[in-house]
């Protein structure tokens, strides 16, 4: 992986712009500030590979990416399990912790029997047999979250292709996730990013909507194998890229690893300011009226003591277009077109 990568072209001037290739956020408006098409050029530019994932109705395609079968790895011990009921409640486990262990080994006691178990859907049933006993408060609030939690996810999970390990090509992975609920969807996520920090080199993940798999005020599957990797990972050169319309809500931990912020249009007054807020102080900050202005496709980057308004190239445009469009000598709708022949050159494939 070299280290650096063509981003795209300085808004006026038109030259060309190339970013480090290392822990990256991505934030602007969704649907109108182009993060998919910024995430996808920049990948195919890198010449590496990396991860993302569909996870909702209406979200831009990627055209120039393989499409791969979800991945799944069962995980049976007590701190996965505590993460699970913690993103499920939306509160920190404390008491309850030996409870939370019991389930996750073979026991007998007050509280039933089981054998340890070897997947979720072992978990669910030791859960299941803990909330026939006469346990009661805080304790019995953990079970009955949990069974409900893996009541929705265990179906789920039983209905993905089978997969042993992740099969990666070169260039940019996608994962289609729409057929999922968000709490199997996260689970498969999870389930990627650990094969790519404990498998893979030179090898990125692109969170999607991180405000919602990695919150900044409550543990999830995600964001625990997120924070995992984002502080261990860039040793083999393996990079998480966290794309989110709201910054202020992912987990702080991921956010200060990121060494490239790339910031797209804004138009609610609130959400500029905490945008402009994430700007490192030694930048000269952009006026709160530029970032409502910024045109689909065009961010704000910077890095280090670095800082460009960009038209990111995007992967299925060439550098003449995109180029002119930088210097205000093509409109930025011209890229409608551009990818309107794309596609159709491309329909077989796409």
């Amino acid at each position: 992986m070299s280290t650096g990568v063509h981003l795209g072209y300085e808004l006026g001037s038109g030259r060309a712009v190339v970013i480090p290739i290392a822990h990256m956020a991505v934030t602007g408006q969704t649907n109108v500030s182009g993060k998919t098409t910024l995430l996808e050029g920049v990948v195919c530019r890198s010449k590496c590979r990396a991860v993302a994932f569909v996870t909702k109705r209406g979200e831009g395609s990627f055209r120039v990416a393989q499409p791969i079968r979800p991945y799944f790895k069962d995980r049976t011990d007590w701190p996965f399990i505590k993460s699970l009921i913690e993103a499920a409640s939306g509160d920190k486990i404390k008491m309850e912790l030996a409870q939370v262990i019991n389930l996750c080994q073979t026991y007998s006691g007050p509280e039933g029997k089981w054998k340890a178990p070897k997947t979720l859907a072992d978990v669910l049933s030791n859960a299941e047999v803990a909330l026939q006993s006469k346990v009661r408060g805080f304790v019995r609030n953990v079970y009955t979250v949990l069974t409900e939690y893996l009541r929705e996810v265990v179906p789920g999970i039983e209905s993905l292709p089978h997969t042993t390990s992740l099969e990666l090509q070169n260039g940019l992975n996608v994962m289609d996730l729409l057929p999922y609920e968000f709490s199997l969807q996260g689970l498969i996520v999870r389930s990627a990013i650990e094969w790519i920090h404990h498998n893979e080199a030179r090898t990125i993940a692109v969170i999607p909507e991180a405000w919602k798999f990695a919150p900044r005020r409550r543990g999830s599957p995600v964001r625990f194998a997120a924070e995992e990797m984002i502080r261990e990972g860039a040793a083999l050169k393996n990079f998480l890229w966290i794309d989110s319309q709201d910054l202020a809500s992912v987990s702080g931990v991921l956010l200060r690893q990121c060494k490239v912020w790339l910031f797209g249009v804004q138009r609610d007054p609130g959400e500029i300011d905490r945008t402009l807020a994430y700007i490192p102080g030694d930048f000269r900050k952009p006026k709160k009226n530029e970032l409502p202005e910024l045109g689909l496709g065009q961010f704000i980057v910077c890095w280090e003591r670095q800082i460009f308004r960009v038209y990111v190239q995007p992967a299925w445009m060439g550098a003449a277009h995109a180029e002119a469009i930088a210097r205000g000598e093509e409109p930025v709708e011209s890229a409608r077109e551009i990818v309107k022949e794309f596609d159709e050159e491309h329909a077989d494939s796409l």
